[in-house]
């Protein structure tokens, strides 16, 4: 069987063995094997691929801040009119309580002033309440002040001007204290003497019985704030 393969042996030692290459020449030789006109074209594809995704990616963020600003400018603008709302609910706040404060100041002012009113509007009726008994005990011509106690150069006699229609309503007043209408010739007569506080008790005395008097009424608050003159 060897001797028959002798023949064949012979002609494998005359076959040249090629010689081996190394890797990095392989490589080279493989590159240099490119057509690079071939290759291009896919290069750009692959570059236009990408950049398109590339270009997806930025306007998706762009979006992405677009929808954040949005918000954001919304949120704002949310903000602005509570704030504002608030702003406008304090000073409407404030101002209430300013009005109450007023208003409450007003009031007492006005309590306080009516009371004075009252008191002052007493000290009138008194004062005409003893003018009349004067007038009507003592005939209207004068007023003698009670002899002290103890004699004192101070005694003196005060006389008491009373026109005749002044005595003629002070008579009448006397005898019926009801008479209103005796008030009332009697209030305008001490009106058009400028004798305010004599006036004013009269017209109350008025309206206490007949409170319908709208004249008196206007009168009557035409002089209330001229107090103290001519008593």
């Amino acid at each position: 069987m060897v001797m028959k393969k002798i023949p064949t042996l012979i002609k494998l030692q005359e076959i040249q063995v090629a010689p081996q290459i190394s890797l990095g020449e392989r490589l080279r030789a493989r590159i240099k094997g490119i057509r690079y006109s071939t290759y291009r074209p896919k290069v750009l594809e692959w570059l236009e691929k990408n950049l398109r995704k590339f270009r997806l990616l930025i306007l998706k963020i762009d979006n992405l801040f677009v929808d954040l600003i949005k918000r954001s400018r919304e949120r704002s603008q949310v903000w602005q009119i509570r704030s504002g709302a608030w702003r406008e609910y304090m000073h409407l706040k404030k101002k209430e309580k300013l009005r109450v404060l007023e208003t409450l100041d007003k009031a007492e002012v006005s309590e306080t002033l009516e009371k004075i009113n009252q008191e002052v509007a007493k000290d009138e009726d008194v004062a005409f309440k003893e003018k009349v008994e004067t007038i009507a005990n003592g005939s209207g011509t004068k007023i003698e002040e009670p002899t002290p106690l103890v004699p004192t150069s101070s005694q003196v006699t005060e006389e008491v001007p009373v026109s005749d229609e002044e005595k003629k309503y002070i008579d009448l007043i006397a005898t019926n204290p009801k008479d209103a209408n005796a008030y009332r010739f009697l209030g305008f007569l001490y009106l058009n003497q400028k004798n305010y506080s004599d006036a004013r008790a009269c017209f109350r005395r008025v309206l206490k019985f007949n409170s319908q008097d709208e004249e008196v009424k206007d009168k009557l608050n035409e002089i209330k704030g001229l107090k103290g003159k001519n008593l």
